[in-house]
């Protein structure tokens, strides 16, 4: 289904694999009365219960995007832009990511391991442009060009954030800037004779998480010279949340993608 005081931590997100909890197993001491040894049935490891939620911060309009999970194939199809699912768990800790264009070019394949028993966003970041490294988002200085240009992988990143959910200090915000070519200034708004502070500067591929925040808030945002307002409004139980900017028909949008248990 596809639904749509502050501490600083910048982030450059990368991928790591996360290795497998196993369980030792144990061996209980002899019993005299009996003439043989017992040994105790080793601990069950747990079942992985992984959620993952995909968010679609691409500035392509859409993705064909399919999965392979403990064998099994799961094709989402067309998979637009500013859109997440919202998966029941899977079973098995290890998945296979194919995203294909929509006329059915294959542009990348990933393997990521997942914590067993984790909660975690899944940011597919990228604008499928040739003219630099696939694993990072284009820069703000264009790449240098030669008389023999190198072609690279269509460029596409997966980040991965595992939630927070439960916290002594919510709500936490991770503002990423997934848009490439273009720096993302975060301010405070100002308010009464409190002036605005500057929070982050991001280039593209980078983040920010502001933590001890309140569940309704509004921040600025400066995008090539132009200042825009970010509202946080949320009711009843608050969540942390994730904001990812990228570019739609070639101008900044952003969402804002919430923390579901």
């Amino acid at each position: 289904m596809i639904t749509l005081p502050i501490l600083l931590s910048l982030a450059q997100t990368t991928i790591l694999p996360a290795t497998p909890l196993l369980a030792n197993s144990s061996e209980q001491p002899s019993v005299h009365s009996v003439r043989h040894h017992r040994q105790a049935a080793p601990t069950p490891i747990p079942t992985p219960e992984v959620r993952i939620t995909i968010v679609n911060a691409t500035s392509v309009p859409t993705l064909s995007l399919s999965t392979i999970e403990g064998g099994v194939h799961k094709a989402y199809h067309l998979f637009p832009q500013g859109e997440w699912t919202a998966n029941e768990a899977i079973k098995t800790a290890e998945v296979q990511y194919l995203v294909q264009s929509t006329n059915g070019a294959s542009l990348s394949k990933q393997i990521i391991r997942f914590k067993p028993r984790s909660s975690q966003f899944l940011l597919i970041t990228g604008d499928l442009s040739t003219k630099g490294p696939a694993e990072r988002l284009p820069g703000i200085v264009a790449p240098l060009t030669s008389s023999q240009p190198q072609t690279w992988p269509p460029n596409l990143q997966y980040h991965l954030f595992p939630y927070t959910l439960v916290s002594q200090d919510p709500c936490h915000y991770r503002i990423f800037n997934g848009m490439p070519g273009k720096t993302l200034l975060l301010r405070s708004v100002p308010v009464g004779n409190k002036p605005s502070q500057q929070l982050a500067l991001l280039a593209p591929g980078n983040s920010v998480q502001l933590v001890q925040q309140p569940a309704s808030i509004d921040y600025d945002t400066v995008i090539d010279g132009q200042t825009n307002r970010l509202e946080i409004r949320q009711e009843g139980a608050a969540g942390n949340c994730l904001i990812p900017f990228f570019l739609r028909n070639g101008k900044p949008d952003f969402i804002r993608v919430f923390e579901t248990p």
